[in-house]
């Protein structure tokens, strides 16, 4: 008998009984469907989390206070912070190595108030660093600078939604004009010198801003201070490489570690400093993601190996109550690779088939988790295909002992038996 034969006799077996062949399919489908959705809310993890982390310097690093082993954050607050003297001698020191450096004074919510809206903001103090580290892109005017913050200067930079909403998003309507934040217990104003395009980070599952939240509207770091009653220490600051290499940005993290953990917090028993590049984050979140992923894949793989064992023993029923056609076919001539062809293609029907219907599935799974992430995505086309192959592959395996244990009957007992 040929492929084709035993492919029309496996179908016919498979249609006779419906709803046995679909409760065989299941574990496949159920594990197939798994693995798929897994695969595909991983790859759209991975994207969220790559589109989020692409909006900052890839050259940046975290430099923060960090309690040692034995204390907690409350044990050092107020009086192990950073202090500008300290950033500034870094700034000296490592002039040849670092390219800018940002640091954040008091954050304060307020609202402008507009003809059509009222635009909720983030006033924002910092310094010109900002500028390289946040990766603004500045539409109009300038960003802050260093000539700004040493006099105090009551300035501020705005977003394109601001400029939207209250300067009708005319650009030479807004510079130069005066801004009214209304910051809770106070009005502040301040002169617009720049626009900047305002970038939504988009972390996913993770957090980030949204297109409706507020938007930042930076001011020189001197003033917050004195408004919002700030001061000249900080917990963290952030650096960024002039060199954008791996090797450049965690050399640079070492030195920076070492000025202050060798230097000025030698002798602090409490505090010490931590210096962590944007890359390495990166690649922690990464290597986290990926063993999320396997683990989970490991789980969804255990329901496609009950699902082949569910072929299987489906199978071995099949072959007993086929015992006396099996006979038949062997009087007739059947040889024994007939006989293990046709339960083999039957088993990779089975399992092909429900491949099928788990990926489409595992895609709407994966579309649907993907799409809560807001980063809508579908199966890989590398992942279908080794869906489909691992179902054969489960088909094969899983079916061979059935065919075989078919194919060693033997043709006189096949037919005695009742």
């Amino acid at each position: 008998m040929g492929i084709f034969e035993n492919i029309k006799v496996a179908f016919s077996g498979l249609l006779l009984n419906k709803i046995r062949s679909f409760l065989t399919m299941l574990g496949i489908i159920i594990g197939i469907s798994s693995v798929i959705g897994i695969v595909t809310i991983g790859k759209s993890l991975s994207e969220t989390v790559a589109d989020g982390f692409s909006q900052f310097n890839n050259a940046a690093i975290y430099v923060g206070v960090q309690p040692k082993e034995g204390y907690n954050y409350q044990d050092i607050m107020y009086d192990d912070e950073i202090s500008m003297q300290q950033i500034e001698k870094v700034k000296e020191r490592y002039s040849s190595e670092i390219n800018a450096v940002s640091m954040y004074g008091p954050h304060v919510s307020g609202v402008i108030s507009a003809e059509r809206d009222n635009v909720r903001v983030e006033i924002v103090s910092t310094v010109s660093g900002e500028l390289e580290l946040g990766n603004l892109n500045i539409l109009a005017g300038r960003f802050l600078n260093d000539d700004d913050v040493d006099k105090s200067r009551e300035i501020a930079v705005i977003s394109d939604k601001v400029l939207e909403k209250v300067f009708e998003n005319d650009a030479n309507k807004a510079l130069g004009s005066t801004v009214e934040i209304d910051a809770g217990d106070s009005l502040r104003m301040y002169r617009v010198v720049g626009i900047y395009k305002y970038e939504p980070i988009n972390m996913g599952v993770f957090g980030g801003q949204s297109g409706d939240d507020p938007t930042s509207v930076y001011i020189p770091i001197s003033v917050g201070n004195a408004q919002f009653y700030g001061d000249d220490r900080y917990w963290d600051f952030y650096v960024s490489a002039k060199e954008n290499t791996q090797e450049a940005v965690e050399t640079l993290s070492a030195h920076l570690t070492e000025f202050f953990n060798e230097g000025v917090y030698k002798e602090n028993e409490r505090t010490e400093i931590g210096a962590h590049s944007l890359q390495s984050q990166i690649a922690q979140a990464e290597s986290v993601m990926s063993n999320v992923k396997l683990a989970i894949g490991a789980i969804a793989a255990i329901s496609l190996l009950v699902g082949g064992i569910g072929v299987m023993n489906i199978l071995l029923v099949s072959v007993t109550e086929r015992t006396r056609e099996i006979g038949i076919r062997k009087a007739l001539g059947a040889t024994n690779v007939d006989i293990r062809s046709q339960f083999i293609i039957e088993s990779i029907i089975i399992c092909v088939v429900g491949g099928i219907f788990g990926i489409i599935l595992g895609a709407i799974i994966g579309y649907v988790g993907s799409s809560l992430m807001k980063q809508p995505t579908l199966p890989s086309v590398s992942s279908v295909i080794i869906a489909v192959g691992f179902s054969m592959a489960v088909g094969i395996f899983f079916g061979y002992y059935p065919a075989n244990k078919a194919a060693k009957l033997d043709p006189i007992d096949a037919l005695r038996y009742e």
